[in-house]
């Protein structure tokens, strides 16, 4: 499951037993500092006033804002001014222990700090050891346009997730709409400037409704080497007879591009797994996997190409700073399964986010850790020494108290943790 923010907003105030949200009754005044609701002449004028308490407006066109309270009489709520007028109808809340936003920054802080017990488990499959490409397996899309790492000329790429054009993990990238070519060179991926005076093959799974279409070029700024066509039957080419091109990179090449050519505008194909191998290559970019410190536990390879057999084989391995796990020589061609524990964030369209709609994927356990977490967090900050008088005693106590209770709920909400692996070895 996931929770928004949003979300776990509500459940930090549920949780602190200061949740409050109404509906105004009539229109406040005009200069926008006030709130009338009849559900609030319950209240005793002093709920308000023993704390420092803040509104946020959840509807109408001040939403959002957040404005400190004054005080609180017969069902009006007086508060630094709002944009314009407050009128009934409009939802509002109010947060007395800290308001809407200081809650939203201990959620975050609170879901970074619960690393390693909140985590993300990583168990990534799409690298392949010699594999001089990045992003062969299409997977990562910061852009709707191209994969990372990846541009294109005139052809549209997408990213396709549909079944059945789906060979390998959860994705692929669909080449259609118009005659072009998509590409990754040496300007987006530096490492393949070494390839200058090497002999290379660039392969890639496929498919292909149209013949004499889809097809793979190698090109140096001089020289360009093609494959031969998909053959467009509607179907994959097989794991251990990709569609492929060889070649001799220049000495001095101008640029060193991989190109999968749509030759129709009426062709559609899927394409994954693109892969260059090449002369010895003993690491393999990481980095943009997000694993925690891009260090995984384990890291281990298929026994044969496209064999797919468990058990895998578990291989040594180090982590260098700039993103590289390292590996043994006489590896080569074998997909790898790169294991380990990512942090947990707010996220919005695949990024770390604040938006109140961003999410995170935990269960209720696990958002019940969050919220101790956070209200040790808010309780720690009003308990600090201030220039202000008053006594911050009943807040070291909650402080306390949450802090016990966090602990004792990180037994329930913890996830499963993988052992150390192997850093070096032979």
């Amino acid at each position: 499951m996931s929770a928004t923010l949003e979300e776990c907003l509500i459940e930090l105030s549920k949780q602190t037993e200061d949740y409050w949200s109404s509906t105004a009754t009539s229109d406040g005044n005009v200069g926008g500092t006030t709130i009338v609701d009849t559900e609030l002449s319950q209240k005793a004028d002093d709920w308000v006033a023993d704390m420092t308490a803040y509104d946020r407006i959840m509807s109408g066109t001040y939403d959002l804002e957040e404005r400190k309270v004054s005080s609180l009489s017969s069902g009006t709520l007086t508060t630094l001014a709002h944009g314009g007028k407050i009128l009934a109808d409009v939802e509002y809340e109010i947060h007395r222990i800290a308001s809407a936003s200081e809650k939203r920054r201990a959620l975050i802080w609170a879901l970074r700090a619960s690393f390693p017990v909140l985590h993300k488990r990583i168990q990534d499959e799409s690298k392949v050891i010699g594999n001089w490409l990045r992003n062969g397996s299409f997977d990562q899309w910061a852009s709707t346009s191209y994969p990372d790492y990846w541009r294109v000329d005139t052809v549209t790429a997408t990213k396709s997730t549909t079944e059945p054009y789906v060979k390998f993990g959860s994705a692929c990238c669909k080449l259609d709409t118009a005659a072009g070519y998509m590409y990754s060179t040496n300007t987006l991926v530096p490492d393949l400037q070494e390839l200058a005076g090497q002999t290379v093959t660039f392969s890639i799974q496929a498919w292909c409704d149209t013949a004499s279409a889809l097809r793979l070029a190698i090109y140096d700024g001089t020289d360009t080497t093609y494959s031969d066509y998909h053959p467009g039957t509607s179907d994959w080419t097989k794991n251990s007879e990709p569609l492929e091109v060889t070649a001799t990179i220049a000495d001095t090449p101008t640029s060193v591009d991989f190109r999968v050519y749509l030759a129709s505008a009426a062709a559609t194909a899927y394409v994954v797994d693109a892969r260059v191998i090449g002369p010895m290559r003993h690491k393999v970019y990481i980095g943009d996997l997000g694993l925690d410190n891009d260090t995984p536990h384990f890291v281990s390879v298929e026994r044969s190409s496209f064999s797919q057999t468990e058990p895998w084989r578990r291989i040594s391995f180090k982590v260098d700073g700039a993103g590289y796990l390292h590996y043994a020589s006489g590896l080569k061609n074998l997909r790898m399964r790169i294991e380990g524990q990512a942090r947990l964030d707010f996220l919005a369209s695949g990024v770390a986010s604040e938006l109140w709609t961003a999410t995170v994927a935990i269960n209720a356990a696990q958002l019940d850790y969050l919220v101790a977490l956070a209200a040790y967090y808010l309780y720690r900050q009003k308990s600090l020494p201030t220039l202000s008088t008053g006594d911050r005693k009943p807040f070291a106590e909650a402080r306390d108290g949450w802090q016990m209770e966090y602990m004792r709920r990180a037994r329930s909400a913890g996830m499963a943790q993988l052992p150390t692996g192997v850093d070096w070895g032979v």
